[in-house]
């Protein structure tokens, strides 16, 4: 070897090493990031996935609270009753909705029974939309959200096929909770009107 060459050799520092060793650590730290939001997009994704089946199977909790409201034998069929049923779906007056603090009613969902659908509990209550309980038709145009039936155009009480005259339309409030995987917990309400 020449002089040149070990002189020139000896007096490297190493400085593209350290260059290298940066530019490869700054790459492995955005390969991580990317990996990282991979990994959160597909959660949130897979999230909106099961929220939306979950929306979905609300639908099948407001037919089921309508068909007990309008068959005969049903909810609707004495708008005064005053009694809640046994399994926990019929209030005859609005429930306390302020402890919360959301606007849903204070119920023990446990308590409700509910119905399997595509890995989707659902579980519904109707409340009539009343301030207290009544016993006549005076007490419940005073004290429920109702509506004189000619509001409504081709409006039928459950099983009539004509409109009655001066029937008294009353407000059923329906919330229905469906629970999914992972957690996942969808309220609606509607409201329906017999």
């Amino acid at each position: 070897m020449t002089t040149i060459a070990l002189h020139m050799r000896r007096t490297q520092s190493g400085v593209v090493l350290v260059i290298s060793l940066i530019v490869l650590v700054a790459l492995t730290l955005a390969g991580i990031a990317l990996v990282r939001s991979t990994d959160t997009g597909n959660m949130i994704s897979g999230n909106m996935a099961f929220r939306m089946a979950a929306l979905q199977a609300v639908d099948t909790g407001v037919e089921s609270a309508f068909s007990a409201i309008t068959t005969a034998g049903g909810f609707a069929s004495a708008p005064t009753t005053q009694t809640s049923t046994a399994a926990g779906r019929y209030y005859p007056v609005l429930l306390d909705d302020t402890a919360p603090a959301d606007g849903l009613p204070d119920v023990d969902w446990s308590g409700v029974p509910g119905t399997d659908i595509s890995g989707n509990t659902v579980r519904w209550i109707v409340e009539r939309m009343c301030s207290q309980n009544v016993s006549t038709s005076s007490e419940l145009e005073q004290r429920c959200a109702v509506m004189p039936n000619n509001q409504f155009v081709q409006s039928y009480k459950a099983g009539e096929t004509t409109p009655s005259a001066n029937a008294i339309v009353v407000s059923y409030r329906v919330t229905i909770r469906v629970e999914g995987p992972k957690n996942t917990i969808v309220y609606s309400q509607s409201v329906i009107t017999m």
